[in-house]
């Protein structure tokens, strides 16, 4: 029968000087251990932004210094991730069908130098920030947000792990993001920034809807629960 042992004590011996830097060494190394890797992504994600011009646009927190650019802070990792890699293709194409598309010319341009492990940890940086609210509006309910909701969440959370979050975006940019996507219902338009094949099904009314109710809406939401 085997018996159980207690693990040893380690115990120092020599100069009281060199047991205290001996236990300072120790007690470093474990911190390394258990935090060095993801303090060592973080540094280089940031790095990475900030040598890429990311922060010029989007900040470091993830505030809007101009109108019209969409907040990333605190926006799911998975469709951060996806639009970069969107972005750097420019169209998407699948059985003969542009099923996505996203034209900057920045962005475009931007993308295509960076790699997609790169392009991960961007997103990944950026989600991990805290999302901002926008202070000061509080419009009605919009007839027909329910629709909006099913993919995007609003007063109750996102299901989706790839579709984004519109609580707390940036109003501009979401009326110019859902009147593109309203011009391309009807197929692919190639002047257009935004394509999303599921456009057909998002704006059902033969007329436009009322576009800027709904972004006005969103951008004035709380922030949404991951």
């Amino acid at each position: 029968m085997h018996t159980l042992r207690e693990t040893p004590t380690v115990r120092f011996t020599g100069p009281a000087y060199l047991r205290i830097a001996l236990a300072l060494t120790l007690a470093v190394l474990t911190a390394v251990m258990r935090t060095g890797p993801a303090a060592a992504d973080t540094a280089a994600a940031q790095k990475l932004v900030g040598a890429y011009g990311c922060l010029q646009c989007h900040s470091l927190d993830g505030s809007i210094p101009v109108p019209g650019v969409p907040r990333l802070a605190g926006q799911k990792e998975k469709y951060l991730a996806r639009q970069l890699n969107h972005f750097k293709l420019g169209v998407i194409v699948y059985d003969g069908e542009v099923v996505a598309a996203r034209r900057h010319e920045v962005m475009n341009d931007l993308a295509k130098r960076l790699s997609t492990v790169q392009l991960r940890s961007i997103a990944q940086f950026f989600s991990s920030k805290a999302c901002m609210i926008n202070e000061g509006a509080d419009p009605p309910r919009p007839d027909g947000v329910e629709r909006c909701e099913v993919c995007h969440g609003g007063e109750r959370a996102n299901p989706w792990r790839d579709t984004p979050f519109l609580n707390a975006q940036d109003e501009t940019y979401l009326k110019r993001t859902i009147h593109d996507l309203w011009r391309a219902r009807q197929g692919y338009v190639t002047d257009n920034g935004r394509h999303h094949r599921m456009a057909e099904v998002m704006f059902i009314d033969a007329d436009e809807p009322n576009l800027d109710a709904y972004a006005e809406y969103y951008a004035a939401l709380p922030c949404s629960r991951k």
